[in-house]
């Protein structure tokens, strides 16, 4: 069963993992900071499985090139990562019946910050009670879902098994 831990749990097991990378999300595609959890690899994007997540069955779409602005991703990789994102919401939706289902780009920046990187990625988060809400949902304040391997692998298998129908 997922554990929920601190989120100053959670930044210390990040850095005891991998250190304090240029960038994270090609650190984690990299398998340079803990486990990867892939459940599609598709024209040069990842869909994957954050380790530490709000919401139990969080996705996210990376894309391997490493991008940091929306003007250097380009209307044609946006385009793909927002399809991909939509078929992940699409699967959550059917596998986990979730209340809602947010997609959501944190945004780019010039540099990493606290949870979030500025590598481009474009999240998929089931929201399974009617009270959360944006701000409850993108804030680690109240704490963040971890899992032990066999947890992470069997989410990844479902996901995995639906993905390629």
């Amino acid at each position: 069963m997922p554990t929920m831990v601190s989120k100053e749990e959670a930044l210390a097991r990040i850095v005891a993992e991998g250190g304090r990378p240029e960038c994270l999300m090609c650190a984690i595609l990299d398998a340079k900071v803990g486990d990867l959890h892939v459940i599609a690899e598709e024209d040069g994007l990842v869909l994957m499985l954050p380790r530490y997540v709000r919401c139990w069955g969080h996705a996210v779409v990376v894309p391997r090139a490493h991008v940091t602005t929306y003007g250097a991703c380009g209307e044609v990789l946006w385009a793909k990562i927002q399809a991909m994102a939509f078929r992940a919401a699409t699967m959550i939706e059917a596998l986990r019946a979730p209340k809602r289902v947010y997609i959501t780009s944190t945004g780019s920046n010039t540099r990493e910050l606290v949870q979030t990187s500025r590598h481009i990625h474009v999240h998929v988060i089931p929201v399974d009670t009617e009270e959360d809400r944006p701000a409850d949902v993108f804030t680690w304040a109240n704490g963040v879902w971890v899992a032990e391997r066999d947890e992470w692998t069997a989410l990844a298998d479902e996901y995995r098994a639906y993905w390629s129908r």
